[in-house]
């Protein structure tokens, strides 16, 4: 089955031009309902030369983009080459194409007529600039769509010079619309791998101003790189550092809360791995993580190969699932999201079943999606809704239990 637009385009019925104008009324990509749960996308690229165009998206084993296969086929007469595929109807993901000239070198690019949305520069550059398909029956997430409407937060941007990592990094601090007083003890969360594009502080800004959420502020941290990768991976030191420097240095600086039930730390992927293994370590400081899509399979020994060696090989439990095995239930409060259709969430849900039994306060979700943060954005709005709730007694309550 192909697009009935496109059926008119390559029959003559349509024009390219009046074609362009219907990509621009509708945005693309075009989908048609096929059966109860099932749509047939059709995308359409206009790359403008004899290139060959393919199809990725953030669905898949690898982490990024996952190539389809099979190319866009041309529509004779027009300068448009199209992909059909049958899609489950709830999916929400990431896509860009890639074009290949006449050398056989490739060229990631979004999708010309549908723009990557707010808030689509990633501190990740791999996941950088890509386009959003929101099937018919996929999860809303309306706090997103407020957000990506509202003016930029006012965002304060400072260095945090670490004596203890011997460097210095950017820190993005965004207050909560409204006054607040010296003594205001605001709730806030810290968001690794933080860029002052992040979604984080307009997703509050449209929370707060809803009456949602408690006013709080949002701390990004920046991760230096490829420094990321050490740091993020249940590193002691960094962790150590988020305690003793970065905490002393916000509330020096900012009328922020010193109960840990107002403090989150927040990550996805990697940052996820380290926003749950520093809250399970330093529960006097973090009494909430929010872990999106975290890298929970992590072990420094976990490493494949080839041959006899792997005769002698023996798999060890996840560092994070392990630790959290080995120690006593602390006082942290867990949001934990993943991907349904990730790689990973097998061991999301091995560490949600392990934070469930150990009698962990956690909120558990799995989304229809991959390893993306076209879902991340939105989600974080149910970690703060989870984390930050209007003040109430019971509320208070709850989030000392």
């Amino acid at each position: 089955m192909s697009d009935p637009t496109v059926e008119k385009l390559s029959t003559g019925e349509w024009s390219p031009e009046r074609f362009r104008r219907h990509l621009g009324e509708t945005g693309t990509p075009l989908v048609e309902r096929v059966g109860a749960d099932e749509v047939e996308v059709t995308f359409v690229d206009e790359p403008g030369d004899g290139s060959t165009v393919t199809l990725s998206v953030v669905i898949g084993p690898g982490i990024g983009f996952n190539p389809i296969e099979g190319e866009f086929t041309a529509v004779a007469g027009t300068p448009f080459r199209v992909r059909t595929l049958r899609m489950r109807s709830d999916l929400r993901f990431s896509y860009v194409f890639v074009r290949r000239g006449p050398t056989g070198a490739g060229e990631q690019v979004p999708d010309p007529f549908n723009p990557p949305p707010r808030f689509s520069e990633c501190a990740e550059e791999r996941f950088s600039g890509a386009s959003v398909a929101v099937l018919p029956d996929a999860v809303p997430l309306p706090w997103l769509d407020q957000a990506e409407a509202r003016p930029a937060p006012a965002m304060e941007t400072a260095l945090l010079a670490s004596e203890s990592l011997g460097d210095e990094r950017r820190i993005w601090v965004s207050m909560p619309p409204g006054e607040f007083s010296d003594d205001s003890a605001l709730p806030f969360v810290i968001h690794l791998d933080g860029t002052p594009e992040h979604s984080a502080p307009a997703v509050r800004d449209a929370l707060v101003e809803a009456g949602m959420i408690r006013p709080c502020a949002v701390v990004l941290v920046d991760q230096l790189g490829q420094r990321r990768y050490k740091e993020l991976l249940c590193d002691p030191g960094f962790s150590a550092m988020l305690v003793e420097e970065l905490l002393p240095w916000l509330h020096h600086r900012y009328p922020l809360s010193r109960d840990p039930a107002d403090v989150a730390l927040a990550g996805e992927s990697f940052g996820g791995l380290c926003a749950g293994w520093t809250a399970l370590h330093h529960p006097g400081a973090f009494g909430n993580a929010i872990l999106q899509s975290p890298s929970c399979g992590y072990h420094p020994d976990l490493a494949w190969g080839t041959g006899a060696g792997e005769l002698l090989r023996h798999t060890p439990v996840p560092t994070l699932i392990a630790d959290c095995l080995a120690a006593e239930t602390a006082p942290v409060r867990v949001f934990h999201d993943v991907g349904g259709l990730e790689s990973s969430n097998t061991h999301s849900r091995w560490l949600d079943q392990v934070l469930t039994a150990k009698g962990y306060d956690t909120e558990y979700r799995e989304f229809a999606g991959g390893h993306d943060y076209a879902w991340w954005r939105g989600l974080l709005a149910d970690a703060l809704l989870w984390c930050f709730p209007p003040e109430s007694p019971r509320n208070r309550d709850r989030s000392h239990a």
